[in-house]
């Protein structure tokens, strides 16, 4: 017995000692596919020198393990690994519970991770996987915990939660997933224990809770959080009331129609604390709200109506803004004490803000009721709210004066009362105290203010934005504007004297013009010359000659520069043709649509191997009668469907869309059509089998950057949805320098340039002011889009990259952040083509390096405000610079003669929405410091086309 109590005791040593070391050996087989490590923690600390006696690899940096050497948990957070997770690497882990690699760069599938059935927490947010969700999970039903968000997984969702078994917290957000969401198809084990489910930003479609195959919802016995935001869901909304613990419930951003549930805002119904639809199609009243537990209420950019509700329950936060209610605003005074903010823009709301002996909203931190008909006077009360910070009336029809109290109330921080019918002086005579109130942001634009600027503006510290412009305020701008302020604007007033010399500097003409015709010294002034002398120092005098002369020196040498490439790249052209006509006279004896051949190869993609690619490297013959190019032959049979006999070729076929179903044979056999060239080489619209259209840019040999970085770069890219963009679809990697090619549905729509330029040649319809508000607000919602949440700029944003798709002339913005997928060399070389074109911000002249940013962004958003202004396009050979030419015109007091006539004379009521939009324009290409953000300026245009459409 000894005997044997001793062989096994030895068996389980061995045994032991044999699992630790395969365990760290398989750690070691992971290491090998991370490639790059910032912080250094991985690469340094994970190496067999840091092991302990027993095997056991406890010191490596984000790994834990038992005593006897099993690993248990892998935690590599937020480190900015770039690499390939191998999971085969790890299926050896028999004790692993915890796997966390979110927040990284790793690729790969997660192929083999039913091994690791210890398996209860995993996480791979945030990452670069793809290809389809993990099947034969349903061997892990000790998971509990799975985070998939934030990446490139495609499929069925209910092929994922028809695996599952009790699990708690699930999150699929941010993917590809398609097909409906038929949750009693799922588990009875998974529909009881989950409390988390998000699959919130991918393709869902169909009802929601559309029951199984017996057509029975299923009861949650946990749910609390429902994300299903961001999807394409549709019909009615379901009462919920199967969802008996739900607190917070987010339906955004998707198609459901018909009316609201009530149940959902009645005190019986749930313990709702958080519900969200807005961004549906959601109609009829709202009704009062009953529930004691709801505290946040989101229902804008619906198709509301009807009358306020008269009851809120305790709901701090209610957006009702973007609907069509109607009625009197006064309904709100039954709200209670409970309200934290209130947002009710762009509304049909009338009557007068609020009684004067109103005494009640102690929480209230922000009122919005903007863009509707509100009248009477601002009461005093306004100015009581203890914790009231943002207030935004603009838009409306109050008249009367400013509270002496409102623009010294101690919390408040945004002031926006622009566009009504306010009058008076700017109270400030009880400001001693403002250098420490906290007011930020204050716009009284467009209103019959009158009376001097009062010396208190000194005083508020804090200020960042001023915009008093459109009044009638008269004599001098206080001298001692606090250094904070970044945008000072009191143009179009009576104001006079002499400029102080502080803002001079720091403000451009715009802020004080036009209007203000004895205000003296402004930019306008020093640099075209006015009656009124601006007497400089004779030192800054012979720094400003000096400074002058340089400037136009290094203006010279840049106009030679782009010459001189212009000249090349012509050059170039005639060569290309010379070599291309020759080509055809030789092999080609009658012409007939292009056929872009390939050698063949063995081919590896997402959907099939072993197929033949579009490969070719090839020019294009430009027409100047056409906005097709001519066609090019370099196959040897030219009929649309002809196949050719290859030999075998490497190359990689990668998609983004789930819904494009493609292989490399059938594009090397698709029939192309060169469309047009630019520096990144040659677009192609190519039909494929199934007549699905497809736009193919070919990048011209060495734009390309290396494969590693090149492969990071788009899948980011094509992850990247918006209703306003043109996102890629798929790319190919082939094994020769000319064989990159960049795929995105094709869009039969001419581009802006066009129709600013041809209209009338392409008998195109005129582009009427609500038409180019409308463009305007879609480029910059997408731009918005994309700085804000992306955190990435266009980086070549011109007319001729914005297709405007019929009917209803839909902006859609293409070759977005291709700067991110080609070599320095490459991107300068599209700088100098935007320069050349007037879409570049002055500061790249100064740059040895010039670079797209948000910054640059703006700029060429401004541009195209000016040329969807004027109707002329920037770079075009018979007009002048339309940047210099507006400005030259808004400096003489001139704006209007800018404006395209055709709209003008269409629209002659509109012409103060025309002066808004340029003002928009003009700050959008001020020096980049003054430029505003894309998101202030979505919101004023939106605030803009709200006026103009109506």
């Amino acid at each position: 017995m000894r005997i044997i109590h001793w062989m096994m005791m030895i068996l389980i040593l061995v045994t032991s000692v044999s699992a630790s070391s395969s365990d760290f050996e398989a750690l070691l087989e992971l290491k090998k596919g991370i490639h790059t490590d910032p912080s250094g923690k991985l690469l340094t600390s994970w190496n067999a020198h840091a092991l302990s006696s027993d095997k056991c690899p406890q010191r490596w940096y984000g790994v834990s393990c038992t005593s006897s050497g099993d690993v248990t948990s892998i935690d590599l957070n937020g480190l900015g690994l770039l690499g390939d997770f191998s999971f085969p690497a790890i299926i050896g882990l028999r004790k692993l519970q915890n796997l966390s690699i979110s927040d990284n760069q790793f690729s790969g599938t997660l192929s083999k991770i039913a091994s690791l059935k210890s398996l209860k927490h995993l996480d791979v947010s945030n990452n670069l996987f793809r290809g389809s969700l993990p099947s034969g999970i349903d061997n892990l039903d000790k998971l509990k915990h799975l985070d998939l968000r934030g990446n490139s997984f495609s499929g069925e969702a209910m092929s994922l939660f028809s695996q599952l078994h009790s699990v708690e917290y699930v999150d699929v957000s941010r993917n590809s997933l398609s097909g409906s969401l038929d949750l009693g198809l799922a588990k009875s084990s998974f529909v009881s224990s989950v409390r988390y489910l998000n699959v919130s930003g991918n393709s869902l479609v169909g009802e929601l809770f559309a029951g199984g195959g017996d057509g029975v919802i299923p009861f949650f016995d946990s749910l609390e959080v429902f994300d299903a935001s961001s999807n394409r869901f549709s019909g009615s909304l379901p009462f919920f009331s199967f969802v008996v613990s739900l607190k917070i419930l987010r339906l955004q951003d998707n198609q459901f129609s018909a009316s609201l549930p009530q149940g959902l805002l009645q005190e019986s119904s749930t313990v709702l604390a958080e519900l969200d639809l807005s961004l549906n199609q959601l109609e009829g009243p709202v009704g009062s709200i009953t529930s004691s537990t709801l505290k946040k209420l989101n229902l804008s950019s619906n198709r509301l109506s009807g009358a306020l509700p008269l009851k809120v329950g305790h709901c701090a936060i209610i957006d009702l803004s973007h609907n069509n209610i109607s009625g009197d605003l006064s309904r709100i005074q039954s709200w209670g004490d409970y309200v934290e903010t209130i947002r009710l823009s762009s509304n049909s709301l009338t009557g007068t803000l609020l009684p004067s002996q109103t005494s009640q909203f102690l929480r209230l931190t922000s009122l919005e009721a903007a863009d509707n008909s509100l009248q009477g006077v601002l009461p005093f009360i306004l100015g009581t709210y203890p914790e009231l910070k943002e207030i935004d009336l603009s838009h409306n029809l109050l008249s009367g004066s400013i509270p002496g109290n409102l623009l010294v109330s101690e919390k408040l921080t945004d002031l926006k009362l622009s566009n009504n019918n306010l009058s008076g002086s700017l109270p400030l005579q009880d400001a001693s105290g403002a250098g420490n109130l906290s007011l930020t942001n204050v716009d009284l634009s467009h209103n019959s203010l009158s009376g001097v600027l009062p010396e208190e503006l000194t005083s508020f510290r804090n200020l960042v934005s001023l915009d008093l412009s459109y009044n009638n305020f008269e004599g001098n701008i206080p001298d001692g504007l606090p250094e904070s302020l970044k945008v000072f604007i009191v143009s179009a007033n009576n104001l006079s004297g002499n400029l102080p010399e502080s803002l001079l500097r720091r403000f451009p003409d715009s802020a004080f013009r036009p209007g203000n015709e004895l205000l003296i010294g402004t930019p306008k002034d020093i640099t075209l010359g006015s009656k009124h002398k601006y007497h400089m120092k004779s030192s800054v005098k012979a720094a400003l000659i000096i400074g002058l002369v340089v400037g136009a020196a290094l203006l010279v040498l840049v106009c030679v520069w782009f010459r001189f490439v212009l000249k090349r790249q012509q050059d170039e052209e005639k060569m290309d043709l010379t070599e291309e006509k020759s080509s055809l006279q030789k092999n080609e004896p009658s012409p007939s649509p292009e056929k872009i051949s390939v050698p063949s190869s063995s081919v590896t993609s997402t959907s099939t191997a072993n197929a033949k690619l579009l490969v070719s490297s090839p020019r294009v013959s430009e027409n100047p009668s056409s906005q097709v190019s001519s066609s090019i032959h370099n196959s040897p049979d030219t009929h649309p469907r002809s196949r050719q006999t290859c030999a075998k070729l490497d190359g990689n076929l990668y998609i983004f869309d789930a819904s494009l179903t493609l292989t490399a044979e059938e594009l090397s056999r698709a029939p192309a059509e060169a469309m047009g060239r630019s520096c990144h080489g040659t677009l192609y619209r190519a039909v494929l089998d199934s007549d699905t259209v497809l736009a193919v840019k070919w990048l011209r040999e060495g734009t390309a950057k290396g494969k590693t970085e090149f492969a990071r770069e788009i899948k980011k890219l094509g992850n990247i949805k918006h209703p306003n963009l043109v996102s890629l679809q798929a790319y190919y990697w082939g094994p020769k320098e000319h064989e990159k090619l960049i795929i995105s549905r094709y869009i039969d729509a001419p581009c802006l340039a066009f129709y600013l330029q041809e209209a009338g040649l392409l008998n195109l319809p005129p582009l009427l002011l609500e038409n180019r508000l409308k463009i305007t607000l879609d480029i910059a919602t997408c731009l918005s889009y994309l700085h804000n949440e992306e955190a990435i700029p266009h980086g070549n944003l011109k007319s001729t990259n914005v297709l405007l798709k019929p009917p209803e002339l839909t902006a859609l913005l293409t070759d977005y952040s291709l700067h991110r997928l080609i070599t320095p060399e490459a991107t300068s070389e599209q700088v100098l083509d935007a320069a050349a074109l007037g879409y570049c911000p002055p500061e790249f002249a100064s740059s040895s390096k010039p670079y797209p940013s948000l910054k640059s962004d703006v700029y060429a958003f401004g541009v195209i405000l000016l040329e969807l202004l004027t109707g002329k396009v920037s770079g075009d050979s018979d007009d002048p610079g339309v940047v210099e030419w507006v400005v030259m015109l808004a400096g003489q007091n001139r704006a209007a003669e800018c404006f395209d006539p055709s709209i003008v004379k269409t629209h002659a009521s509109g012409s103060g929405v025309l002066i808004d939009v340029l003002q928009i324009a003009l700050s959008c290409i001020s020096q980049a410091p003054e430029r505003p953000d894309m998101k202030s300026v979505c919101q004023e245009l939106f605030r803009i086309v709200l006026i103009g459409t109506n």
